[in-house]
C-alpha cells in the first residue's frame, strides 16, 4: 500500500487519462465495426429477398404457369431494380465488402440474362405456341446465379465474422481501459485521504503545543511547516524553507549569546602551581586537527578521480584527528555510493572566528525525504528504514560533538543541483600567554628590600 500511494500524482493523473482514452478509442472503433456489421447484415437481407423474388418467377415457368404475375414484364423489372438498388447501397463501403461487390454485379448480370430468357420463352407461350419449349437453358442459368447468390452469402458470413472479433477485441480494450481508469481514480482518492488525514494529524500535533505553550519553540515550527510542505507535494519549497529556518536559528542563537551580559565574578590571583595545573588541564582539553592533513589522507585512500578540493583553505580544528578523518571518509563513502556518470565528491569550506564549516558536495543525485527527518530526529521507525553507514555516520559526528546537515542543493530558478553533507567545527583556540604573578606578604620596607635583592 505504502508502494501505490508513494506514487507520483503526475504518473497517477497520467494513467488515469490512458484508460479513459483506451475506452473512449475502443468504444468508437466499435461502433465503426457495428455500422458496418449492420450494413452486411442490409446486404444480406437485400439480396435474399430480391433472389425470393427472382425463385418465384423461375418457380412460374417450371410449372407453366402462363399466367403468373410473377411471369410479368413489371414484376421482372422489379426484381432487377431490386438487385439494383442493393448494389448502390454498399458502393460508399465497397472496400469493406471485398470480393463479395464482384460477386454481386456477376448475380445482376446473370438475373438480367435470365429474364431475358424467361421473356423470350414465355412470349410465344401467351399466343398458345411452343408450349413444350425446352426449360433445360433457364434451368442452367438459375442454378448459376444460386452458385453466385451462396459465394455471395458465404463472403458476408466471412465479413460478419471477422467483424464480430474486432469488436470483441474492442470490448477487451474497453474493459481494461475502464479498468485503469476506476484503479486510477481509487488511488487518487487514497492519496487524498490520506494527504487529508495527515493534515488532521499535523493540526492536532500543532494544536496540543500550542496548548502546552511550546508554539514558538523554532525546532517544533520548523517540523511542523516541513511535514505541511512534503504532504502538500513541495519538496523544493519545503528544501528552502529547512535551510532559511537553519540560519535564522542559528542567527539567533548567536545574537542572543552576545546579548547575554557577563556575570560578575570575584577575580583571584592565581599562584604559579595553580595557573601551571590550569594550564595543563587546557592543553589536555584542546585538540589541534589540521583539515588539509585529513582531506591529504582521505584522498590517499580513496580513488584520484572521487574527490575534488575547491577552495579548501587550511584551519586548525578542535576535534581528535582519528575521529574527524572517519567522520569525512565516512560521508565521503555515503555520497560516493549514488555516485553517477562518476561525478565527483566537492569539498570546500567557509572558515569564520570560531568555527570551520566543511561542505561534501555531489551533483545528479538527491537525499529522499526520510533521510533529511532523520537527521534532526531520533525516531526509531524512520532509522530502521534507512542505510545503516548513514545512522553510523550520525553517531560519528555526535561523539565528536560537532554539528552536521543534510540538504538538497537548489539553484536560482529552484531546481534541485545535487546532495551536501555540510559538518560545523569548532576551531582550535589560539595561544594566549598567561604572565604568573606572585604574591607576597609583608610591611613596604621588608618588599622594598625584597625587591632590591
Amino acid at each position: 500500500m505504502k508502494k501505490l500511494l508513494s506514487f507520483s500524482s503526475s504518473k497517477i493523473y497520467l494513467a488515469c487519462g490512458l484508460g479513459l482514452l483506451m475506452t473512449l478509442g475502443a468504444f468508437w472503433h466499435h461502433q465503426v465495426n457495428q455500422t458496418q456489421l449492420d450494413r452486411m447484415n442490409l446486404l444480406s437481407g437485400g439480396v435474399s429477398t430480391c433472389f425470393n423474388r427472382i425463385s418465384q418467377t423461375f418457380t412460374a415457368m417450371m410449372i407453366k404457369d402462363i399466367q403468373s404475375p410473377y411471369l410479368n414484364r413489371g414484376f421482372m423489372g422489379l426484381s432487377d431494380e431490386c438487385l439494383n438498388e442493393t448494389i448502390k447501397g454498399i458502393n460508399p463501403f465497397r472496400k469493406n465488402v471485398g470480393k463479395g461487390y464482384e460477386t454481386l454485379n456477376q448475380l445482376i448480370s446473370e438475373v438480367h440474362w435470365f429474364h431475358e430468357k424467361v421473356l423470350k420463352i414465355h412470349s410465344p407461350m401467351l399466343s398458345g405456341t411452343n408450349l413444350n419449349a425446352p426449360l433445360t437453358p433457364l434451368t442452367d442459368r438459375y442454378a448459376k446465379m444460386e452458385n453466385f447468390k451462396i459465394s455471395l452469402m458465404d463472403e458476408i458470413d466471412v465479413n460478419n465474422a471477422q467483424l464480430r472479433e474486432v469488436q470483441m477485441n474492442d470490448e477487451v480494450l474497453m474493459g481494461a481501459g475502464l479498468i485503469i481508469f476506476v484503479l486510477s481514480l481509487s488511488l487518487l482518492s487514497l492519496q487524498e485521504f490520506n494527504r487529508l488525514q495527515l493534515q488532521r494529524e499535523m493540526e492536532k500535533e500543532a494544536l496540543n503545543f500550542l496548548k502546552s505553550g511550546k508554539s514558538n519553540v523554532g525546532a517544533i515550527v520548523d517540523q511542523l511547516v516541513d511535514r505541511a510542505l512534503l504532504t502538500q507535494g513541495m519538496p523544493v519549497t519545503a528544501q528552502i524553507f529547512r535551510d532559511y529556518h537553519g540560519d535564522l536559528l542559528e542567527r539567533m542563537v548567536t545574537k542572543s549569546g552576545l546579548l547575554e551580559a557577563p556575570k560578575k565574578k570575584e577575580v583571584e590571583v592565581p599562584t604559579a602551581k595553580q595557573a601551571a595545573e590550569e594550564t595543563e588541564e587546557v592543553a589536555a582539553l584542546v585538540h589541534k586537527t589540521s583539515l588539509k592533513e585529513v582531506l591529504v589522507s582521505i584522498q590517499n585512500i580513496h580513488p584520484k578521480d572521487l574527490i575534488h578540493m575547491a577552495e579548501v583553505r587550511d584551519v586548525q580544528l578542535n576535534v581528535p584527528y582519528e575521529s574527524f578523518e572517519q567522520m569525512m571518509s565516512a560521508a565521503i563513502n555515503q555520497l560516493a555510493s549514488r555516485r553517477q556518470d562518476n561525478k565527483k565528491v566537492m569539498i570546500s569550506n567557509q572558515v569564520h572566528s570560531d568555527k570551520s564549516i566543511v561542505n561534501l558536495f555531489m551533483a545528479g543525485n538527491t537525499f529522499t525525504a526520510s533521510e533529511l527527518e532523520f537527521m534532526g530526529s531520533n525516531n526509531q521507525a524512520v532509522a530502521e528504514e534507512l542505510d545503516m553507514n548513514l545512522i553510523i555516520l550520525k553517531e560519528m559526528v555526535d561523539e565528536s560533538g560537532s554539528q552536521w546537515h543534510l540538504e538538497n542543493k537548489t539553484d536560482r530558478n529552484g531546481m534541485i543541483t545535487g546532495m551536501n553533507i555540510r559538518f560545523t567545527v569548532a576551531r582550535a583556540p589560539k595561544e594566549v600567554r598567561k604572565n604568573l604573578v606572585s604574591v607576597m606578604k609583608g610591611k613596604k620596607k621588608d618588599l622594598t628590600r625584597e625587591l632590591m635583592n
